[in-house]
Formats: structure tokens, sequence, C-alpha cells
């Protein structure tokens, strides 16, 4: 590949761009072609088309990439999300190219097969005491040599338990009755408990480490709290954030927006086209500066 060869005309700003931040990322490894290749999943002839934007990689391909060349995982799978647009795929797709078997293929799951039991029972009969042709298998009603003593799995007479015994059994009646008890007790705790003003509990605070999962959408719980609106993800109201930015405070500002009657497209984490061209109607209708750009005035703005 000519490291200057210019990508099709076709793309649009976000490809071009991705196709150069994978050709910037390509020379930082200092791997070439074959040695990519030979790095990760994908073959060659695959790369060459990547890096020459001819066609879009798969997002594990951007993973594995950005792994060799020590690049943040999140930023790239989110201008890969963005490029995606502009060759009109699914950010998660692989490309047509790409469907060739290049990639080992895994193993398809055949149809299950029934067992050795399940299969007698489909023929309707048991091995053990088929009925004779003609005649209907006999009903199984838990009794032995035409008695009417029932008995149970081990060929001894069946008892029936006494109290003590279905208590240590466990009657399901009574497991019931255990866990709706636990159930209400828990609710007055947690009702009775006392509530601390802005606590981050009340705020519910996303703990994991955001991971960008091109697809993936997020739910929001927008409520208010100590005089002002809360999603569950972030209790920030300074964060910068901007084109490419992944993280839970943009999940947080996308639910604020969306709650807000500005629409983001999804609640994905990534700060993509849609997501800041309804920060700026938020911004424009607040009287802000209208730069796209959520700061401390448009985080006032989010929450009030």
């Amino acid at each position: 590949m000519s490291k200057g060869k210019e990508p099709p005309r076709s793309l649009g700003p976000h490809g071009r761009r991705f196709v150069d931040r994978m050709r910037e990322l390509k020379d930082r490894s200092g791997l070439s072609l074959a040695a990519l290749a030979n790095r990760t999943s994908y073959s060659k002839s695959s790369w060459e088309r990547y890096l020459n934007g001819k066609s879009i990689p798969p997002a594990e391909a951007v993973r594995e990439l950005a792994g060799l060349s020590g690049a943040d995982t999140n930023q790239l799978l989110a201008l890969h999300s963005l490029a995606a647009d502009d060759w009109g795929v699914q950010a998660d797709a692989r490309a047509p190219e790409d469907l060739s078997g290049e990639v080992a293929p895994g193993r398809e799951p055949g149809p299950e097969v029934p067992g050795e039991h399940t299969a007698r029972h489909l023929a309707g009969s048991d091995a053990a005491g088929a009925s004779p042709a003609g005649e209907a298998p006999a009903a199984d009603d838990g009794t032995r040599d035409g008695t009417t003593q029932p008995f149970s799995s081990d060929g001894q007479p069946y008892r029936k338990p006494s109290v003590s015994q279905r208590i240590r059994l466990g009657s399901p009646a009574l497991i019931g009755v255990v866990v709706v008890a636990a159930i209400v007790v828990s609710g007055l705790l947690l009702y009775l408990a006392p509530r601390t003003e802005g606590a981050a509990e009340d705020r519910r605070v996303a703990s994991v480490k955001f991971v960008f999962t091109p697809g993936r959408t997020h739910g929001c719980d927008v409520h208010r709290d100590d005089g002002q609106l809360w999603a569950g993800h972030s209790d920030t109201d300074k964060a910068l954030l901007q084109q490419i930015t992944t993280s839970w405070d943009v999940v947080e500002a996308q639910c604020l927006l969306e709650h807000r009657g500005y629409p983001v497209g999804a609640v994905d984490g990534a700060y993509g086209q849609a997501t800041e061209k309804a920060v700026k109607r938020l911004q424009e209708a607040n009287g802000l500066v209208v730069d796209g750009i959520v700061g401390p005035h448009t985080w006032q703005a989010l929450r009030q």
C-alpha cells in the first residue's frame, strides 16, 4: 500500500479522518502489512483494503489495531461508528469483501440431538417397559404389581412426610412466605433509613469503567434530586465533552438532552454529530455560546 494513496472520494469527512487515524496507528506500531496480518485475525489483503479506505474494518479489527499501537480503544471505536455512516453500514458489521473466509470461522453448533431417554419418550414408550404393538401404554400412576400402594423412586413404599420433614424439605408455600417477608422487611428498612441530601446513592452514579461498544445503548433514569436533574450515570457538572469523547459523562449528558427534548439518536456514550447538534440547540435556547462543547454552563442548563 502506498502511504500517500488517497481514500475514495466518495468517503465523507469522518470516513477520511478514520482512515488517516488507522494509517497513523499502523505506522506507530512499526508493523508491515504482513506483520500486522500475523499479529491479528485479519489477512494482509484485508488490512490493505482497510488502510486504503476501500472497506470499513469490523470493530474487532479496530480493537486489535488499537491494542498493538497503544491507542485509546474507546475513542477509536467512536470514530469508527461515525465513519460507518460514510460507508452506509453498521459499525460492527463486516464489509462484504471480508466474507471470503479470511478469518477462520467458528464452527456453528449443530442441532441438539435428543438424549436416549428423550428419544424413547418421543417414540411413545420406555425401552424398559415398551407396550405391546397396538396397545396403549399403561398409565404411570405410581402403583406396582396391581396394588394401590404408591412407591417412591427407590422402590420403597411411599409414605407421606411428617410436618417437620416437610419444613426441612422446604415447602414451596413456606419458601414463598419467607421470601415475601424478606422483601417487605428490606423495603421498610430502605424507607426508614435516613437520607443524606445530595448523596451519591440517590444519584445512582455508575461505578464500572465505561467501555464503548458499537450499537450498545444505555437506559436513562432521569429524576430530580436536590433541585437538579440526574440520569444515574455521572454526577459531574464540569466535565468537558466534545466530539469523539466516550464516557459515562457523555451517557449522562445524552440522557438529559433526550429528557429536555433534544434527541441524540442513541444514548451510547459516544459524542457524535447528533449529540453535538442537540447540544448546540440547547445552548442556543439558553442563551449560551453555541460551540457544541459541553462545559460548566451547559451542564448547568442540562441539570436545572
